[in-house]
């Protein structure tokens, strides 16, 4: 019995360490932290299956100052090959990577607007998921320009890093909702839903000096917003996708209304300004918060349905380079809400109308409250809310605003006295 007993002991400590077995150290794996796509050169991916892919890596190295071999040149940590995809293309790398390859931490895929444009582009996306090392909280990033030339001009100043360079700027332009969250996880669940739109980030490598075309903060396109300086990667603005295809896209301005209307998304911190009510030529800068949840509420009828819509806001004034006194003054206030109402309101309508005539569909995730009002999944299919049905709604959009706050101060100079 004892034997036994010993036997036993001796097989479970056996069965503990066989789970080091496929254990590798840091040193020999290799991180790659970007993925890009696009589509070969000189290759019908119509007639032969073909990608371009691009490996950024992270290398693990020492961090020891002064240490010999420890300058790293950046073209080295990234390289292009072409293969069937992207997945296969991890072993292909390895004829001439001495590391192994791992996609376990990796931030982002980059796609080519070029791919993104053809039925290619979800093929390949979607069938990389059976890759355990391709997590679904990975973000898409549609360039304007090749993948591989958006990955390679990429150089941050600021973060020597690159991965955290992904990881920071995806996070804060989510945050201020100059761009969507846009995950694999989120696009498959759309994309296999078929009946809203996918919201992908658009990303460029504008030039240094975009020209002298000046618009509001959030009305520009990636690539387009005038700067010097700095590295030359924008993220602003995003690809509108419909079952798996990239078809248009939107502003930065139109990409905060969507936000604003899907209450799916996350908007923690958008700094807008609008045209002062009182004195055209200034704008004033604000604080803009969801203050809750947007109501939508679909009302079936005969024909298309009637869409309600409700976006209660939060404003908080920051700066009024008028120096009106809308802190202190109740019909001022009424007036700048009623203008901030008015204007909000326009944008929304618009953006609504493109997505009815242009897109023939809504990526603000309104199927959900269409869903409910079936008995079956096979009842509301059959009823058709892409095609049928949201192209013709009626949709009635209030915007509700509350003004929170003016600032650290409240007060505003007079110019007046500060001339005398």
């Amino acid at each position: 019995m004892r034997a036994i007993k010993f036997l036993l002991l001796c097989l479970g400590i056996v069965c503990l360490l066989a789970g080091c077995w496929d254990r590798k150290e840091l040193e020999q794996m290799s991180y790659t932290i970007a993925i890009g796509l696009d589509i070969p050169d000189h290759i019908d991916l119509n007639e032969k299956q073909a990608v371009d892919v691009t490996f950024q890596f992270a290398n693990p190295k020492l961090n020891i100052k002064g240490a010999p071999g420890q300058e790293e040149d950046p073209e080295r940590n990234i390289v292009t090959l072409t293969a069937p995809d992207f997945v296969t293309a991890k072993n292909m790398a390895n004829s001439f990577v001495t590391r192994q390859i791992s996609f376990s931490h990796a931030k982002v895929i980059v796609v080519s607007e070029e791919l993104a444009q053809t039925d290619h582009f979800y093929r390949f996306i979607g069938s990389a998921l059976k890759e355990r090392e391709v997590r679904r909280e990975t973000s898409i990033i549609v360039t304007k320009e090749k993948a591989s030339e958006f990955i390679r001009k990429n150089k941050p100043e600021s973060q020597i890093r690159v991965h955290k360079f992904y990881q920071f700027i995806i996070d804060r332009s989510i945050e201020t909702g100059l761009v969507p969250e846009s995950t694999i996880n989120r696009l498959l669940a759309i994309t296999d839903g078929d009946a809203d739109l996918f919201l992908a980030m658009n990303g460029s490598v504008g030039k240094k000096n975009n020209g002298d075309t000046f618009k509001e903060e959030d009305q520009y396109l990636a690539g387009s917003v005038p700067k010097k300086g700095g590295n030359v990667v924008q993220l602003i603005g995003s690809a509108v996708f419909k079952e798996g295809k990239m078809i248009a896209k939107l502003t930065g301005e139109e990409t905060r209304g969507a936000l604003l209307l899907d209450n799916t998304s996350r908007i923690e911190d958008m700094y807008v300004s609008y045209q002062d009510p009182l004195k055209e030529q200034y704008m004033v800068a604000c604080r803009v918060k969801k203050k809750t949840a947007t109501k939508v509420k679909v009302k079936l009828r005969k024909g298309p349905p009637v869409i309600n819509v409700m976006v209660p806001i939060e404003i908080e004034v920051l700066s009024t380079p008028s120096m009106e006194n809308y802190s202190e003054d109740l019909e001022k206030q009424k007036i700048l809400k009623n203008k901030i109402e008015s204007e909000l309101k326009e944008n929304l309508n618009a953006l609504v109308k493109r997505t009815q005539n242009e897109f023939k569909s809504e990526p603000f995730y309104w199927s959900l409250y269409a869903r409910p009002l079936f008995s079956s999944t096979k009842e509301y299919e059959k009823w058709d809310w892409t095609n049928k049905n949201y192209p013709f709604a009626t949709v009635n959009i209030k915007v509700d605003v509350e003004i929170v706050g003016f600032g650290k101060q409240m007060k505003e100079s007079e110019m007046e006295k500060v001339r005398d």
